[in-house]
């Protein structure tokens, strides 16, 4: 006379079931009511359920694609519990496939190992810098453009954590401030060029370098005073940040193409 387990093994072994946001999945090995593994084909993967659960079609497939039509969680130990890694990884791929009208983002990247959670959960717990916090309380940023300043490209040789402070120092914002060099405005009334800075200074007004006959000597004007006011800051961070943004920031060149 066969036992439950017994008669459960024969029965469901093999058996197909559908879930309710993963297509089919099928019994491949069955050990106990809460022990029960079966494979998705679309894409192949094998998941450990239960059999309740199974029954209510309460089983995702891992490797499907299901945060912004490209990222999905992988097999491993991080979930959307880890609420750090998983708010930085659902951001970077909201801002990079779901942009929109925002047209700073419509020729960036993302490392293409990077769509597996489980990958950029474990490269953010390697760094030292994941749970950093500035002055005011805030934790450090996820950064781009510092390492990889002409790469356009989310990967983890180009991405860092640093405070708000350094993220939003090295902006250029050119997709949006117009045809002028970066740091530079036209005066239609005095029919001058002026060359402004944001120095990090508590008025929000930037601080006005002075009025030039063409843009590229109100562009000479910003470019030192930028590059000065960059390594005030990175000096200022300097034991906090990574060496190498350290590094990046002090031999940081601006140039007309920012």
């Amino acid at each position: 006379m066969l036992s439950s387990f017994e008669k459960n093994k024969l029965l469901f072994m093999g058996k197909e079931f559908e879930t309710n946001a993963y297509g089919m999945c099928r019994v491949v090995e069955y050990k106990r009511a809460s022990e029960v593994f079966v494979e998705f084909e679309h894409p192949v993967c094998i998941v450990k359920t239960s059999l309740g659960s199974l029954k209510k079609g309460a089983v995702a497939n891992p490797m499907k694609p299901s945060v912004y039509g490209k990222g999905f969680m992988g097999v491993g130990k991080y979930s959307s519990l880890n609420k750090r890694e998983y708010g930085l990884w659902s951001s970077m791929l909201r801002r990079v496939l779901h942009h929109r009208n925002d047209s700073s983002y419509k020729d960036v990247s993302i490392q293409q190992d990077w769509y597996d959670f489980q990958i950029f959960a474990e490269w953010c717990n390697n760094n030292v810098f994941l749970n950093s916090k500035d002055e005011k309380g805030e934790k450090y940023q996820l950064d781009k453009d510092i390492l990889g300043r002409h790469s356009r490209s989310y990967s983890s040789e180009t991405c860092c954590f640093v405070p708000q402070e350094i993220n939003t120092l090295v902006l250029s914002n050119k997709y949006r401030r117009g045809s002028n060099p970066i740091g530079v405005v036209y005066c239609k009334r005095d029919n001058k060029y002026i060359a402004t800075i944001r120095d990090g200074s508590t008025t929000r007004v930037p601080k006005n370098l002075g009025y030039f006959d063409n843009p590229i000597g109100a562009f000479n004007a910003y470019k030192e005073a930028k590059e000065d006011h960059i390594k005030v800051v990175a000096n200022k961070w300097k034991g906090r940040i990574d060496e190498k943004v350290y590094q990046a920031l002090m031999n940081w060149e601006v140039s007309l193409d920012d």
